[in-house]
């Protein structure tokens, strides 16, 4: 209604000026000047002949003191038609459509649900893709536009960016470099998520770490659980988001604990996280639907070392931990991984051979330094120290200038240089899954694998698999074949695997 008479209030302005013989549309903003002087100062407008057949039909008409409140109303209509946007509901249902790179064409889905007032819910399914279902992390809506994001554990997210027209939702889906093109449709109501979120607090020595529970949502009376350990100080990867959706999906009670809060990494270690993961295991037993006999232990990268350490200490637990699963576990020392980073940064910084060679030498003899706990003669170590410091390539060594003294041993840093997590794998006593991405940068991955396959890999049931080609998300990367794009997906054999090592794990 609004509109219409603004529409009629304007034909009228319009009109005026036509009888006088002015073109309406040039002259239309000026005349909108003259509207606002007639309400402002009308003693100055009937100076001007131009404007005094509008002024006398307003006159007679309407009664010029009626003007204002003509403004006011059609303000006001405009200003409520932008408060009714600002509060349109956020879309929900599902939605289906492709998302299209370089001519290529990725079909999707994506269940959008409203969980409380203005708050969001949903996931995104990509055809073709094992039938994983990748949860939203974040989601906000400001009519039109709404914004999916996910953190993936690397420098760059994943972020969905879309506009609502109707049933519609179109824009773009950006990864890294790749911009895609997002065009969706409303085909019915979103599909009811198969389990429902619960908070709890979990009690770990005098800190409180909040924890969110996922428990299915069916008619069994009790399932079988995990702990899913979220590093602290990293951002969580997106094949653990994956994970956990997929493993609430198939019937499992998933605790999601993020460790203990650290104002940088060296200031977490294993024994702190694995002291974690106890204490959520044991707040684990308690909830309501869980079987205590099938609880299992999930992460990824540096958090599987503590799941190891909480494992292999659980024998003081009358063994409440089954299982241990772990995507990219590290199977070599820190000082291992440091050492081929630092000579590859100084091959880079022109480095001589003999020079590389000296930094080595001396890195051993810090290392069996750290391990004799300070004893022995460190003459060769504190020279070769005093010739390194003064190199432009110093800093990059990570070397101390001065030999630690024994006290300076009790710190963090220096444990963990020399902390090899095998020595962990092999004091678990429970059956572990190993997996990792062939084509992993963050790690030594065949380094890892082979050492934890001799000792982790020993007990009855472990298996540790190397998929070829995977990144450590355990996605085969995206990129051009044969002149076509190709989306990224699950490496084959994945979900398999891992569904069928916890199925028999679960039916013993």
């Amino acid at each position: 209604m609004t509109a219409f008479w603004t529409y009629v209030f304007f034909l009228v302005l319009t009109r005026q000026f036509k009888e006088q013989g002015n073109e309406t549309q040039p002259r239309l903003p000026r005349q909108l000047r003259y509207f606002v002087v007639l309400l402002t100062n009308p003693s100055v407008v009937r100076k001007d002949r131009r404007v005094t057949p509008l002024y006398s039909f307003l006159s007679v008409k309407l009664s010029h003191w009626w003007l204002p409140f003509l403004l006011i109303y059609l303000l006001s209509g405009c200003s409520s038609d932008g408060r009714e946007a600002a509060n349109m509901p956020p879309p929900t249902g599902h939605f289906e459509g492709p998302i299209t790179y370089q001519g290529t064409e990725l079909r999707a889905t994506l269940d959008l649900r409203e969980v409380k007032p203005g708050q969001l819910q949903g996931e995104v399914r990509l055809a073709d893709r094992q039938n994983l279902s990748l949860p939203a992390q974040q989601m906000t809506y400001q009519h039109p536009r709404l914004i999916v994001r996910w953190t993936t554990g690397t420098t760059s997210d994943f972020v969905i960016n879309l506009t609502r027209e109707g049933d519609f939702l179109k824009g773009k889906f950006a990864a890294d470099s790749t911009e895609a093109e997002i065009l969706m449709v409303r085909r019915g109501d979103a599909e009811p998520l198969p389990y429902f979120e619960q908070s709890l607090r979990v009690r770990s020595g005098g800190s409180t770490l909040p924890a969110t529970v996922l428990m299915p949502d069916d008619t069994l009376q009790v399932h079988p659980a995990v702990v899913l350990l979220q590093n602290a100080p990293q951002r969580a990867s997106l094949a653990m988001h994956i994970l956990t959706d997929l493993l609430a999906r198939r019937g499992v009670v998933v605790m999601l604990v993020a460790g203990r809060p650290a104002t940088a990494v060296s200031s977490v270690s294993p024994n702190s996280l694995a002291a974690d993961v106890l204490a959520a295991a044991r707040a684990l037993k308690r909830v309501a639907g869980v079987d205590t006999t099938q609880i299992g232990l999930v992460g990824s990268g540096a958090g599987a070392t503590a799941l190891a350490l909480a494992a292999s200490q659980d024998n003081k637990e009358n063994s409440l931990i089954k299982y241990v699963v772990a995507l990219g576990a590290p199977g070599t020392s820190n000082a291992a991984k440091n050492a081929e980073e630092i000579d590859r940064q100084l091959r880079q910084q022109d480095a001589s051979a003999a020079d590389r060679r000296l930094v080595a030498l001396t890195r051993t003899q810090l290392e069996q330094y750290v391990r004799r706990e300070g004893r022995g003669d460190t003459t060769k170590l504190h020279r070769n120290l005093r010739k390194i410091a003064p190199q432009p390539w110093a800093a990059t060594t990570g070397l101390p200038t001065w030999v630690p003294s024994k006290a300076e041993l009790e710190q963090p840093k220096w444990q963990e240089l020399v902390f090899d997590p095998r020595a962990v794998w092999e004091k678990v006593r429970v059956p572990v899954l190993l997996l990792y991405g062939g084509a992993d940068t963050t790690l030594n991955v065949q380094a890892s694998a082979n050492r934890l396959r001799g000792n982790a890999g020993r007990r009855r049931g472990s298996v540790v698999r190397v998929y070829a080609g995977a990144d450590q998300q355990l996605l085969l990367p995206a990129g051009t074949q044969n002149g076509k794009w190709q989306w990224p997906s699950p490496v084959p054999g994945y979900v398999d695997d891992l569904t069928a090592w916890l199925r028999e794990r679960l039916e013993r």
